[in-house]
């Protein structure tokens, strides 16, 4: 019952939106990052530790929401952040390694408009981020000694906020600068973390 009261909410607010509500959707690329911190490991007097080598990388994203009034709407996003490389470096000369991994985030956010003009308006985005990074284990040894890397594969839920300013060619294409935080994309070993964070400018179009 509790279900079919919800879906009828829904449907119901949908229905009674103003006639300036809108359907739209988007494309995007930027500049992400999701850069790992040194972290180090070690086994007996074996020491390794990580120093990324890619602070960022080209992102791209889609995008596509439902503006209920000029002010408020709700959006979902994917945002493939690229892959990043990293060395391994260790405390025996001529010992070390390299590893890799990939993060993306899709996320679910409510919308906030403000006019500036006819044409120019700045927007906000708060929601939930549900953050992806994957990479194998890269591993260094020396003669019965070894080390390995976990490059922080797997998912971690994290707040999501954004800002940005768009600009309207006509009613139905546009433009929009913004800037997008991410939070944690994944716990690597000894507590440490990824965030994510991704500038994009990106063609929107309205239905």
């Amino acid at each position: 019952m509790k279900k079919i009261l919800i879906a009828a909410a829904i449907a119901g607010a949908f229905v009674a939106a103003p006639a300036s509500a809108q359907w739209y959707a988007g494309v995007g690329v930027g500049q992400g990052q999701a850069k790992m911190g040194t972290v180090s490991a070690s086994s007996g007097a074996f020491t390794a530790s990580t120093q990324s080598t890619d602070s960022s990388q080209t992102s791209w994203k889609l995008y596509g929401g439902y503006q209920f009034t000029p002010n408020w709407g709700i959006e979902a996003q994917y945002v493939d952040l690229g892959r990043y490389n990293y060395n391994i470096v260790t405390n025996v000369p001529g010992v070390s390694g390299t590893g890799s991994y990939k993060a993306n985030s899709f996320g679910v956010a409510g919308t906030g408009t403000l006019p500036l003009s006819s044409d120019f308006y700045l927007f906000g985005k708060l929601g939930v981020a549900f953050n992806n990074v994957k990479g194998g284990n890269a591993c260094v040894s020396s003669g019965a000694l070894s080390a390995c890397q976990n490059s922080g594969n797997g998912n971690k839920t994290d707040l999501l906020a954004g800002i940005g300013i768009g600009y309207n060619f006509n009613k139905n294409i546009g433009v929009r600068v913004e800037y997008e935080d991410m939070g944690k994309l994944s716990k690597v070993d000894n507590g440490s973390s990824i965030k994510g964070n991704n500038w994009a400018v990106s063609l929107k179009y309205s239905f």
